[in-house]
């Protein structure tokens, strides 16, 4: 039985003792549950991209289902600035500012901006604190936002071009209304995918070689914006099958601004060898016009498209671009670099060029790369000062002749317009219905042209059409443009990167001429065709002349004049031959008229039916084409994507259907959900960063307190549940344990 009465001071100590032992160990168990409940956040963020020239600031993240994480580390001990701009301005920016006190405390602000001026602090603070520390030379914070927080002041982030704007300054302002922008001019703006991996290589295996294929001291006019220079160039002696894995453009830092772009096409002809062998020597000629030997017009399979802020390229583990004739691929390669000059500056004497990595490990599969959208050619016309937009079609007719029964897996491609390029997308149609879009940039960046890569690779399969759409803004400009070679022309193409190999290089179209005439209210013209500039036109190689030109110019016995690349002025042989007050009028001078685009009715016909009237059509299987009959074809029928509704509460924008002439945003992600959480970070390449000193190297302040509004989460780096979540239990047991003493002491 049971006896209740005083307890004594022995059983009274024992039971404090067990008392507060359960007490702590709850508390550290609470501490360890919360840490294994808890997210547990990525050690290290899988993205990086120094912003600046000087390599001070650096960010990296890592891209989320719902959110993305953002770390800044930035040689300086004041504040930091970091933010999201539509145009790389100021004016409409999602801005973030921040700074670490010596004393540890962490200040973070959610603002936007109106001006250039102070940005203001957000209603909504949307950023939450993660972490943050400085030390002797970095100051560093880590955050975390939404891609879409809903906050009508804050930037949408997106799969598209993101224009990122930077700042800092030197010390820590008093308060965030002191904050002195742009005292030292630490500030500038750079383009990113946040959603796609940047350019990395890790250390290169011994299996590795490097093949370098440079321009040889090319002088750039001062007479012409524009130059295109191309070189003949021979696969190295190769042992075996060989993969070509990846590249770099190996550029000149001065003449960096003088760079548009470098494609490497293969060169391929029956008896290569005699005919491409003796220009190897030959320092090169300038392209696409009667100053390039006839031959290198068989140059025409794309192998590596270069644009203006790549950084390079390597491609996925299970793919590779074989090199040699013997193995599916060529032996002689076309260099064409495109230069721009346009303020005609004297003496750039350049020797860029690429850097290609190749291998005898062989990829499990031979891929290649296919050009699709609409054909460089002036029957490309954008009016002037308007929105517009420009359609080129891979019609069914090519991809049902040309693609193997189980079709191509596409991996990466490259969206490229010019300088009035606004948006651009790749439209996929199957049996009459429209896939979900894969790739689209509604931000396009002329001056960052990085492929974009796929994490679910596409499939494109025989009698699917693909057609590129692109948008421009001319409301700047008095006059047309056209499609051409120039920076100042325009292009709208899309180049796919796809496996497995087959001989399909080419899937473009452009507008009839009868369809532009017919849009403008011209019946009767005469064409004098014989005097338009076709560069794509295939023609007999003369070797006998070919050779002679190849001694005149290792001699020096011929100099070659540098030649317009106007070739919107073959306009002027089309000649309007109707009884009306047009004629004996050139198509080219009814172009250049202000009359002709003050005409809304006009303006209205002419986008729509070079948009959606009939195309012909440009299917070439190596450089030769394969659809049979009229080669013409129409904007398809079909069944467009069903409006999607907004994670903020109102319906979200479809595709625009046949005559809609708007450009809308899908989002991509509504079809293909992938948990970035899950992704491995283990196989990830090393970042190509050079720093003297990095802050994870150096010792770290904790966070004690933050700023009113702002959060802190767990330190980065932390690698112990204790730490992350626990660190409450442990410090609760430290108590415990001293209260047990403390009462045995009293005992």
């Amino acid at each position: 039985m049971w006896v209740i009465g005083k307890p004594s001071r022995m059983a009274w100590w024992s039971f404090s003792v067990w008392a507060v032992t359960v007490v702590c160990w709850a508390g550290v168990g609470v501490g360890v549950w919360a840490a294994i409940l808890e997210p547990r956040l990525p050690l290290d963020l899988e993205h990086r991209a120094v912003l600046d020239q000087d390599g001070d600031y650096l960010m990296l993240w890592t891209p989320r289902e719902k959110d993305i994480i953002i770390e800044v580390q930035v040689v300086t001990k004041g504040y930091i600035g970091l933010g999201f701009s539509p145009n790389g301005g100021m004016k409409g920016a999602d801005i973030v500012i921040g700074w670490v006190t010596d004393h540890g405390r962490v200040f973070l602000y959610d603002c936007h901006g109106e001006g250039n001026w102070l940005p203001a602090v957000d209603d909504s603070h949307d950023v939450k604190v993660l972490s943050g520390y400085q030390n002797d030379t970095h100051t560093v914070l880590r955050f975390t936002r939404s891609w879409n927080t809903c906050d009508q002041h804050d930037f949408h982030l997106t799969g598209d071009t993101t224009r990122v704007i930077w700042a800092y300054g030197s010390h820590d302002p008093d308060n965030i209304n002191s904050v002195r922008m742009h005292l030292h001019q630490h500030r500038g703006t750079k383009s990113i995918y946040l959603r796609e991996p940047r350019y990395s290589h890790s250390e290169l295996s011994p299996d590795v070689s490097t093949w370098d294929l440079h321009a040889s001291n090319v002088t750039l006019p001062d007479d012409t914006s524009t130059l295109y220079w191309c070189k003949l160039f021979k696969v190295p002696p190769l042992r075996r099958k060989t993969h070509l894995i990846g590249y770099e453009p190996v550029i000149e830092p001065r003449n960096l601004p003088y760079l548009h772009h470098m494609l490497l096409y293969e060169c391929r002809l029956p008896e290569g060898d005699r005919v491409f062998d003796k220009w190897l020597g030959v320092r090169g000629v300038q392209c696409y016009t009667p100053n390039m030997p006839v031959s290198w017009i068989h140059c025409t399979s794309p192998l590596i498209t270069w644009a203006i802020g790549s950084e390079g390229e390597m491609w996925p583990e299970h793919v590779g671009f074989p090199l040699g004739h013997g193995h599916g691929g060529a032996d002689y390669f076309l260099l064409e670099i495109h230069y721009d000059n346009p303020t005609f500056k004297k003496g750039i004497v350049d020797e860029s060029g690429l850097r290609l990595f190749h291998t005898e490990r062989l990829r499990k599969y031979d891929a290649g790369v296919l050009l699709v959208g609409h054909r460089v050619t002036s029957n490309h016309i954008i009016p002037p000062g308007r929105r517009w937009k420009s359609i080129g079609h891979c019609s069914s007719q090519c991809t049902q002749q040309g693609l193997p029964e189980g079709g191509v897996k596409v991996f990466q491609a490259l969206l490229h317009e010019h300088l009035l390029g606004r948006d651009i997308l790749l439209r996929h149609i199957r049996n009459g219905r429209e896939l979900p879009v894969t790739f689209k940039d509604m931000n396009y960046d002329f001056n960052y042209q990085q492929c974009r890569v796929l994490e679910q690779e596409l499939t494109i399969l025989p009698g699917d059409t693909l057609i590129a759409e692109c948008g421009y803004d001319s409301t700047g400009i008095t006059t047309p443009t056209f499609g051409g070679a120039r920076t100042s022309d325009e292009m709208c193409l899309v180049y796919l990167s796809y496996y497995p190999q087959i001989q399909l290089d080419h899937c473009q179209s452009q507008p009839i001429l009868g369809t532009i005439l017919n849009s403008l209210g011209l019946k009767k013209v005469i064409d004098n065709s014989d005097k338009k500039i076709n560069f794509y036109h295939t023609k007999e190689i003369d070797e006998e002349q070919e050779t002679r030109m190849v001694h005149d110019l290792l001699k020096g016995n011929l100099e070659l004049p540098n030649i317009s690349y106007d070739f919107h002025l073959n306009l002027k042989s089309v000649i309007v031959q109707q009884l009306d007050a047009l004629r004996n009028t050139s198509l080219y001078d009814i172009l250049y008229s202000n009359a002709t685009w003050q005409d809304e009715q006009l303006v209205t016909s002419f986008q729509d039916q070079v948009s959606y009237d009939i195309h012909k059509i440009f299917c070439h299987y190596m450089g030769k084409p394969i659809v049979d009959g009229e080669e013409l074809c129409s904007y398809p029928d079909f069944v467009g994507i069903k409006q999607l509704g907004s994670e903020c509460g109102h319906t979200g924008m479809s595709h625009p259907e046949k005559g809609d002439r708007h450009h809308f945003d899908v989002d991509k992600e509504a079809y293909h959900k992938v948990d970035s959480e899950t992704t491995s970070t283990q196989n990830q390449p090393s970042p190509k960063v050079t720093s003297s000193t990095t802050p994870e190297t150096s010792s770290k302040k904790r966070v004690t307190s933050t700023a009113s509004g702002a959060s802190v989460g767990p330190l980065a780096g932390a690698n112990s549940p204790f730490q992350q979540g626990g660190g409450a239990g442990v410090a609760l047991l430290c108590v415990c344990l001293l209260l047990t003493c403390l009462l045995h002491t009293l005992q």
